[in-house]
């Protein structure tokens, strides 16, 4: 039994493989165009609802997804003096900082003009904002589970939709494919299981 722990553990360290290379996958869909009626259907799909509230409220989903948004948390939690935001803080510019690296090789194009409600200048892929979201809010679940704070399931099932609606709102505003946030996601999901796993940052 303690053999099998052992060797389940170290299988734990591998984990990030599995979303890296469904990222690679997604790449490839995304480089052959195998994926374009899908990333269309989602579009088609998500305008559906669109009207003036929801377009307000996905504007605002994104801005909790943003720079300045986590700028603001990570500031407000260094002021409470939580240690542990020093190590969120650094990966979230670690993993903008991959992201651009990544935007820069690929160099996909953002959908068109005329179906953006928002302005976007760089490149599409991945999505930015879905990889810091699953890393950021990804890095405050982990905090969350292991703190003592009164109803943090709520808050950790908040962060959840948070992760869930900052995808949703970068495809319903038009700045980028599904592909792009499937994207941001998987390569985010490998960033912290691989940091999850391999240091001990969160232990």
């Amino acid at each position: 039994m303690i053999e099998y722990n052992i060797r389940r553990e170290k299988g734990k360290k591998y984990l990030f493989i599995i979303p890296l290379l469904l990222f690679a996958i997604d790449y490839l869909l995304i480089h052959f165009h195998f994926i374009d009626p899908i990333d269309q259907i989602v579009y088609q799909l998500i305008q559906l609802i669109k009207c003036d509230v929801m377009t307000e409220f996905f504007k605002i989903c994104s801005f909790l997804g943003s720079t300045y948004f986590y700028v603001g948390i990570i500031i407000f939690l260094l002021i409470i003096k939580n240690k542990k935001i020093f190590y969120t803080a650094g990966h979230l510019l670690i993993a903008q900082g991959l992201n651009r690296i990544i935007k820069a090789i690929v160099k996909r194009p953002r959908p068109p003009r005329r179906l953006q409600l928002v302005t976007e200048t760089n490149y599409s892929f991945p999505s930015g904002h879905s990889m810091s979201a699953m890393v950021g809010y990804g890095f405050f679940i982990i905090q969350l589970r292991k703190s003592d704070l009164k109803y943090k399931k709520i808050w950790i099932g908040l962060c959840m939709v948070m992760i869930v609606l900052i995808g949703l709102s970068r495809i319903y505003l038009g700045v980028h494919y599904f592909s792009d946030v499937l994207g941001g996601y998987l390569i985010g999901l490998s960033y912290i299981l691989f940091v999850y796993y391999h240091t001990s940052f969160y232990a």
